[in-house]
């Protein structure tokens, strides 16, 4: 059962990681990119552009829905392909794990930045404007510590210290939802009446991606043929624009633009979660029928950038209020504000991805080597070549 790992679906969760990155850099610098409010704008392009498709290079919340139409698709697959419950046994088991200990990391490396007194955030947005609240007020208690990050951030939708954390909630949830409905129905001939159940329940819902990427996984694997393949050519390109025109759904309000024709439903469906976890699923489903589009997330350096999406992702916004506000400040007077922005940016980059790739060598690969031991330990040695084998799955798992 050795399932290789779809590389070009790396690429493509290291490339919405970046975008998530891009979105916090503007937020802080340029935050009327997000709020289109003359109040908080430095430049005439910055209240226009978050109305425009352009906003897909920096639209956060459209990469996160990504991630979660991608866990969905990636969490079930190897069950559809195999039929074997006890993948999703030992899967569901360690799934907290997978998550909890790359995320406490990352709170370390928060209580770092807030006890070494690093945080120059609160200085920095007297200059930027930004409205974002200052995660790191307090210095709290390594007790407090320990509870934010192995109870509160995932069972509570909480995001204290590091506020990229508010969507560990949903990623163990959702994980849980797939592995539930996988385990209950996994084989039922009416599971589709299930899909279009959570679909509904779900249908304004960041839980509602999870639903859509098992759904995708299901009918891309799940009879044992591909019942998505798509005639090649123009559909998959029109698929992944109208996917990424719905994915670039503003995070303002769109009267008056072109928009303006999407229904805004009563009590908020459709609404902009919808929206976007749809367009997320038509990306998803595009590439899956895109040699081309499967060569370019799967190249090398995408790769390796979703290798390293997970430790970027956590430990990005310490880069960003730290080292970043600092150099923001520093530049401040001797570069034009644009030109601030970008060498900040430019020059945040490189120790970025250095401090993600030493999260990733030091914390994220091995917890996915241990696990991957783990959940072999129990049918005997005879098996440990098989852990090893399966080692490059874990991390989708």
């Amino acid at each position: 059962m050795n399932e290789p790992k779809i590389t070009y679906l790396d690429g493509l969760r290291g490339a919405a990681a970046l975008v998530v990155v891009f979105a916090h850099f503007l937020q802080v610098f340029l935050p009327s990119m997000f709020e289109a409010r003359p109040q908080v704008s430095h430049f005439a392009f910055d209240q226009w552009i978050p109305r425009t498709p352009l906003n897909l290079l920096f639209n956060g919340n459209f990469a996160v829905c990504l991630f979660f139409v991608l866990s969905g698709f990636v969490l079930s697959r190897r069950f559809f392909r195999y039929r074997n419950r006890s993948i999703v046994t030992a899967a569901l088991l360690k799934r907290y794990f997978r998550l909890a200990v790359p995320a406490f990391c990352s709170l370390l490396l928060a209580f770092a930045v807030m006890k070494l007194d690093w945080n120059f955030y609160e200085e920095a947005r007297g200059y930027t404007r930004a409205t974002m609240p200052d995660p790191y007020t307090t210095v709290p208690s390594f007790g407090t510590l320990l509870e934010q990050g192995f109870v509160h951030t995932f069972f509570g939708y909480g995001m204290a210290y590091n506020p990229v954390l508010w969507t560990m909630t949903y990623e163990l949830f959702g994980s849980f939802l797939v592995y539930g409905l996988l385990l209950a129905f996994g084989r039922s001939r009416f599971r589709f009446i299930l899909y279009a159940a959570g679909g509904w329940l779900f249908r304004d819902s960041y839980y509602l991606g999870f639903v859509l990427g098992m759904l995708l996984s299901d009918l891309s694997a799940g009879s044992g043929r591909n019942l998505i393949v798509l005639r090649p050519g123009a559909v998959p390109v029109v698929l992944a624009l109208l996917g990424l025109f719905l994915g670039s759904v503003p995070y303002v309000g769109w009267q008056g633009t072109f928009y303006a024709w999407l229904p805004l439903g009563p009590g908020g469906f459709p609404g902009v979660v919808t929206y976007r976890t749809a367009g997320a699923a038509l990306v998803l489903l595009a590439l899956l029928n895109s040699p081309s589009g499967q060569k370019l997330f799967g190249g090398r350096s995408m790769a390796y950038l979703g290798k390293l999406s997970f430790s970027l992702y956590l430990v990005h916004f310490a880069v960003l209020c730290s080292f970043s506000c600092l150099l923001f400040l520093r530049l401040d007077g001797w570069l034009p504000y644009g030109l601030n922005i970008l060498v900040t940016t430019l020059v945040s980059l490189p120790l970025l991805f250095a401090l993600a790739h030493l999260m990733y060598r030091l914390i994220d690969e091995p917890v996915v080597r241990l696990l991957s031991r783990v959940r072999f330990a129990a049918r005997g040695r005879r098996n440990t070549g098989a852990a090893v084998r399966h080692a490059g799955t874990e991390a989708e798992l």
